[in-house]
């Protein structure tokens, strides 16, 4: 009997002593991976964002008129967000996320309804002036903001090889100062809604090797899928569209295009456009074709798919803001 219980006492300090070490080592592994830096990834393009010093989202408005074309710095945006303005010329919302430097341009001016994208991550909008509503908007909520033709002009400049109102420039290492130097109290770190995978949609979807997005009967936008990299070509009037400076295709893993209402306002043509309601859209990555709705979650433009977020694919992504009745078509060939 007494052989039993020193067993017995001998199993249980034996236990004790195991749980203890277990637990030791468990703490020690859980302090020595504390004091390691963990990657975060890219709000905008789920993919690693090793920065330790981001700074803020930039949100510069993009010229589109022919004669602002090729536009420089579209290759480095992590997203565009492209919308009509007056006429049926459209004009590029680029935001910038961890972008040291890169010349960015030609700058315009902005309109309310692009000031609704930079709600979710809170961008610092790089412009040249803007609508008489956007810019009392600006004034009226504080918008952080560095105007290229009015206070913040130290940041911009005109360049020689194209004449007024194309012509003017900023660059990413600029508006990082400008910031800096105006005093804008800026949101540096930012969490979106956004969900990545970068496994391929199931085979139930449509193809979609080539798109074709008609704002206007004089303007058309199309999309061509490099199945060897998994990346969507832009084409604007039938050619391949190129960055200005580096001379590189434009190129994306997603193109999401959403419907919703256009109303022009105004003699000069200015338009109101919904985006902060929701909405019919497309999802187009990995060559195919998903069918969504869009929200505006927050200040976020996310596209829904059967009450849940759709995952773009880890990269950047160019989103198409058309009228409900817009031309969109897609397909294999």
């Amino acid at each position: 009997m007494m052989r039993c219980r020193f067993l017995l006492c001998c199993l249980l300090i034996f236990s004790l002593t195991v749980g203890c070490t277990g637990f030791m080592k468990k703490g020690a592994s859980e302090k020595e991976t504390s004091g390691k830096s963990a990657v975060a990834n890219h709000p905008l393009t789920g993919e690693p964002l090793e920065q330790t010093d981001p700074g803020p989202v930039f949100m510069v408005m993009v010229n589109n008129h022919p004669d602002a074309r090729p536009q420089t710095g579209l290759d480095q945006a992590d997203m565009v967000v492209e919308a009509l303005t007056e006429g049926e010329i459209t004009r590029f919302a680029a935001f910038y996320y961890g972008h040291q430097q890169g010349i960015v341009g030609p700058v315009r001016s902005i309109r309310p309804y692009y000031l609704d994208l930079r709600e979710g991550p809170q961008a610092v909008v790089g412009h040249a002036g803007g609508s008489p509503q956007a810019l009392k908007r600006m004034d009226e909520q504080n918008i952080p903001s560095l105007d290229g033709i009015h206070e913040a002009g130290a940041y911009f400049q005109r360049k020689d090889f194209r004449k007024p109102p194309h012509n003017l420039y900023t660059d990413l290492s600029q508006l990082r100062q400008g910031v800096i130097q105006e005093g804008i109290d800026a949101k540096k770190r930012v969490n979106s809604p956004y969900v990545f995978d970068s496994e391929t949609p199931k085979s139930g979807e449509k193809l979609a090797f080539h798109i074709r997005i008609a704002y206007h009967r004089l303007y058309e936008v199309g999309y061509q899928y490099n199945q060897a990299n998994g990346s969507y070509i832009r084409y604007t009037q039938g050619e391949k569209q190129l960055d200005g400076k580096t001379k590189h295709p434009l190129s994306m893993k997603n193109v999401l295009v959403i419907r919703t209402s256009h109303r022009v306002i105004d003699s000069s043509g200015r338009r109101e456009i919904d985006l902060t309601g929701s909405g019919k859209g497309m999802l187009f990555r990995d060559g195919k074709a998903i069918s969504i709705q869009w929200e505006n979650r927050n200040g976020w433009i996310v596209p829904v798919r059967d009450g849940e977020i759709a995952p773009f694919h880890p990269g950047k992504t160019w989103i198409h803001v058309i009228p409900e009745n817009g031309n969109l078509a897609y397909g294999k060939g």
